[in-house]
């Protein structure tokens, strides 16, 4: 599927989703391709082009995991002879949905960055129980992952010292939202950065 948003007075955006996972929130098989373009500079005093990209990859591994691949990324490039480009348009990296081990946003520079990435490998599985003990083989699954990626305002600082994560925790499908408890550990990360090194708590609908 694929949609237009005018944002008032000053952005056209794009966006194309193809999904084929067999759920959204918890999947065991099929995939998941995003591809967002943002054009800035109607009538304001911001003029850009914001991209941003995700793939995901899900498919049934052995004894009774499944495997996910996650990527993403994205890109503002800043348009005119006076580039300047909002806080708001920048990318941040770090937290629940994206680099677990971290706290919400809490990778590299505290203003954000033009540039992002980041990658993701987690193996999933229900828990040993059956689904009528309490209901909990329904609605529960526990994850092992591994996560990285960066944030920065150019090419070097994107390459350069990318953090990385490891873990595992339980996943819980909550309505229509997915709830995770992690214990997570950081394994390469800056002194700048705001670390979680623990146990973590995340609620939302994308996950990496």
């Amino acid at each position: 599927s694929s949609g237009i948003n005018a944002e008032y007075g000053c952005a056209l955006r794009h966006t194309y989703v193809r999904d084929t996972r067999d759920d959204l929130l918890v999947p065991s098989r099929g995939t998941k391709h995003m591809l967002e373009t943002e054009l800035a500079g109607f009538m304001g005093d911001v003029n850009h082009v914001k991209v941003s990209a995700e793939s995901q990859f899900n498919a049934r591994f052995i004894l009774g995991y499944s495997a996910t691949l996650s990527v993403r990324g994205g890109v503002v490039h800043e348009l005119g002879d006076n580039p300047r480009t909002w806080i708001t348009d920048k990318f941040f990296c770090g937290g629940p949905g994206s680099v677990r081990g971290f706290y919400e946003d809490g990778i590299g520079r505290p203003l954000g960055g033009t540039m992002h990435w980041g990658a993701g490998f987690s193996l999933t599985r229900k828990l040993p129980f059956s689904p009528h003990i309490w209901g909990l083989g329904k609605y529960m699954r526990v994850h092992h992952f591994a996560n990285a990626g960066n944030v920065g305002s150019c090419k070097d600082e994107l390459i350069k010292d990318p953090r990385v994560s490891v873990g595992s925790g339980l996943i819980m499908k909550i309505a229509n939202f997915r709830m995770e408890i992690n214990y997570a550990v950081p394994i390469r990360h800056q002194p700048d950065d705001v670390v979680n090194h623990g146990l973590q708590f995340g609620i939302g609908i994308n996950f990496m």
